[in-house]
């Protein structure tokens, strides 16, 4: 053998056992997984679902073609972390592994999430934790510069990662962190930096233990495209998720996120440098709209693997029912977009926070799954192939009915009851507080003129949902859901109307005996509601749902007929 060919054989050697030392070192990779993702966000914030429930809806998503389940599960399972924050009717660790193991079975990979900046309202509303918050007596974001923070949620980390077992992703949430840089040290940090190191320095001292095991941390993408001035200094290893829940093809306006919602014509010089490859990629010829989706491919081009996020419940929804179409669109081109080569799939998120219960979103979350498998066909061919499939029939008027409830009016949304993320009980003046207010700026005259139009519409709804059971062959505990949804949104555009008159017009009997009426009926609407929400939703979170839908406007109903009455004797 020549001295040449032991020096190759010797190279060859001394390059394997580097190749074979070097994997040696490397992390254990997490259980094998879709190369694109297909999944569906379950948010329990607020809708704190039964352990049957969470099965059965599992099951129906694996059978719509869904690969994976981010899990938002919050104070549902009895964390020893943060024990203050656990709710009543939390699932125990054996509980919730037990939920795990059978989503596992129908192939859908499970990825947890952890909000690890914003949206800890449900942590910090505790006594122990208000230290931790980046502005004193507000509780929806933790200060990204107290070391305390880093160290309570790696540690919480640790016990998600104990209860999920092997993953392929951590989701750290991270979105809607709107006080970034209040506090004196986070101010000080920014000063001399930038608020996007402030907050990309942040996630990458999350992300860093994540990466060390193996694991890919994920994050929703609003604040890094709010403050991308030091984009670069944030690992590739980390996912993007971006979400946009009002955008779909053709909807004349894109997202500027610091920006607002723009038209072509107010993107400016600054924006167009930044963005304008993405918004135009064939050209900003007249008669080219800008691509709503251009954040993704901006996000691709700087090396983040990016998942697209439409929504089936978002906030524009009222409590009661969706805005089915604008969801359809919006989840439709978001699949699309998502399923192009550079992209690493899309994920349906569903808010729970508007409280409507998913039996209304089944036409979003079974869209997807109908565009997989028939590319190319439109949405009016999965009109005509759902209500076939769940209603027995080819009438698209299913369709029609659901778009009577679509608009949200006065006191029918989270927000206009004084219910928010902070799960906190709503106060029960909140309705006679705003009535005040709107006294005040004169807008009472054209909030009843809205009440009016909105009770034309849900009255129509209703009616055409009663005609369309009638010639329904199936289905008919789904199209009942929506039967009661357009009778609280009745109920509630009655109920606004009637709190209005007293101002703008003179009280008397004749309110009495209207609010009275109209407050019999919600007090039934109640009954019949909680029925319904108790079958999937655990006893506490039940009782406080309907606290949240209904207490306000029950309180300011009685108010009201006591105040009628009383004028009607003077």
């Amino acid at each position: 053998m020549s001295p040449s060919t032991i020096w190759r054989l010797w190279l060859a050697v001394l390059a394997l056992a580097i190749a074979g030392s070097a994997a040696c070192r490397e992390k254990p990779a997490a259980a094998a997984g879709p190369s694109r993702l297909a999944g569906f966000h379950i948010d329990m914030n607020i809708a704190q679902f039964r352990g049957p429930t969470l099965k059965s809806e599992l099951k129906a998503l694996a059978a719509k073609g869904y690969n994976a389940i981010v899990w938002e599960v919050e104070n549902n399972i009895r964390w020893e972390t943060c024990p203050e924050c656990v709710s009543p009717d939390a699932f125990t660790k054996d509980q919730f592994k037990d939920i795990l193991a059978y989503s596992r079975s129908l192939g859908l990979e499970p990825i947890p999430l952890l909000q690890t900046i914003g949206h800890c309202e449900y942590v910090l509303k505790n006594e122990r934790y208000k230290p931790l918050a980046e502005v004193p007596g507000r509780i929806d974001q933790y200060c990204p510069r107290n070391p305390e923070v880093v160290a309570f949620l790696t540690k919480w980390i640790e016990e998600y990662l104990d209860v999920f077992g092997p993953i392929r992703y951590f989701h750290l949430g991270a979105d809607e962190a709107y006080t970034l840089g209040e506090c004196p040290r986070c101010r000080a940090y920014a000063a001399e930096h930038s608020l996007s190191e402030l907050y990309i320095d942040h996630i990458n001292a999350m992300s860093r233990p994540l990466i060390d095991k193996g694991i890919r941390p994920a994050i929703w993408g609003d604040m890094v495209l709010h403050h991308p001035e030091a984009l670069d200094k944030l690992s590739r290893k980390i996912m993007i998720f971006d979400w946009l829940y009002d955008r779909y093809d053709g909807c004349g306006t894109v997202q500027v996120w610091g920006r607002g919602s723009l038209t072509r014509d107010e993107l400016d010089a600054s924006i167009l440098e930044r963005f304008g490859a993405y918004l135009f990629p064939l050209g900003d010829e007249p008669g080219r709209d800008p691509d709503p989706f251009y954040t993704s491919d901006f996000l691709a081009a700087n090396g983040f693997d990016v998942v697209v996020c439409p929504s089936s419940s978002c906030y524009g929804d009222s409590i009661f029912a969706p805005r089915t179409f604008f969801h359809l669109r919006n989840t439709a081109d978001s699949f699309r977009k998502g399923s192009v080569t550079r992209l690493k799939g899309a994920v349906l998120t569903s808010w729970t926070v508007h409280l409507f219960p998913w039996e209304l979103q089944r036409p979003s979350i079974e869209l997807p799954g109908f565009l997989a498998a028939n590319p190319g066909r439109t949405l009016e061919d999965f009109e005509s192939a759902y209500v076939r499939e769940h209603f027995g029939i080819d009438d698209l008027g299913f369709f029609a009915a659901a778009g009577r409830l679509a608009k949200r009016g006065l006191f029918n949304y989270a927000a206009d009851l004084g219910f928010f993320k902070d799960a906190r009980p709503a106060p029960l003046g909140y309705i006679a507080a705003r009535i005040e207010e709107m006294a005040k700026d004169g807008t009472l005259e054209k909030e009843a003129a809205d009440c009016e139009r909105r009770l034309g519409e849900y009255r129509q709804g209703l009616d055409l949902f009663r005609a369309y059971e009638k010639l329904a062959k199936s289905g008919h505990e789904e199209i009942e859901a929506w039967i009661l949804a357009a009778r609280n949104l009745i109920n509630r555009a009655e109920a606004s109307k009637v709190l209005l008159t007293p101002r703008a017009r003179a009280g008397g009997p004749a309110v009495k005996a209207e609010a009275a009426r109209i407050l019999v009926e919600l007090r039934a609407l109640r009954r019949e509601t909680e029925t319904a929400v108790a079958a999937k939703i655990k006893p506490s979170r039940t009782a406080e749902i309907m606290g949240w839908m209904y207490d306000s406007m029950e309180a300011a109903l009685a108010q009201t007929a006591v105040q009628a009455a009383g004028e009607s004797r003077r």
